[in-house]
């Protein structure tokens, strides 16, 4: 895995394949920073299941203000640390070691709002769906903010959510990528 734009560009990322974990192909994370085509200066991100911190570390190569990555395995949690401090990111990211649920209840808490927010649980077994109920109930949003998740092709989503909307969605072989924006309510 490499990161693929930015100050960061070239720069490679440690990875693992575990049971849980499957970090984003650079083929789809390429995809999905394509399709957002945002000004990504000053924005706050945030990363739900980081993984090994692919999608939060590219947009704070493309100039994010901030990402929060939250990460509750203790193997995922060992390689994202190793990846933002040989990338010297530390001073613009927090790692958030809990639970996604937890972990949004706590950006409540906080105060914290985000501009974007990735979301790429472990397949098939309902975690997406979940988690965009929690977030479209949750006050972390701003206003049009966009919610990305990775999901399997398999799995369906409503097309509204609450705070919510599905605007877009794509395959690339097995994987599926929706993206969400926020409005008011």
């Amino acid at each position: 895995m490499r990161i693929i734009s930015g100050k960061l560009k070239g720069r490679k990322l440690t990875s693992f394949r575990g049971q849980r974990i499957r970090p984003t192909s650079d083929k789809v994370r390429e995809a999905i920073f394509d399709i957002l085509a945002i000004e990504w200066g000053g924005k706050e991100v945030l990363d739900l299941f980081a993984g090994t911190g692919g999608l939060g570390i590219e947009a704070l190569s493309r100039g994010a203000k901030r990402v929060i990555f939250v990460e509750n395995h203790p193997q995922a949690l060992l390689v994202l640390k190793r990846n933002l401090r040989d990338l010297k990111l530390t001073g613009s990211c927090e790692l958030v070691r809990l639970k996604v649920e937890a972990g949004i209840r706590s950006a409540e808490k906080n105060k914290w709002k985000f501009d974007v927010v990735f979301l790429d649980p472990p397949y098939a077994i309902g975690l997406a769906d979940n988690t965009l109920h929690l977030i479209a109930e949750s006050n972390i949003l701003k206003e049009n903010s966009l919610v990305v998740v990775e999901h399997t092709c398999k799995e369906k989503f409503l097309e509204q959510y609450r705070k919510i909307r599905m605007i877009d969605q794509r395959r690339y072989g097995g994987t599926g990528v929706s993206f969400f924006m926020s409005s008011p309510v």
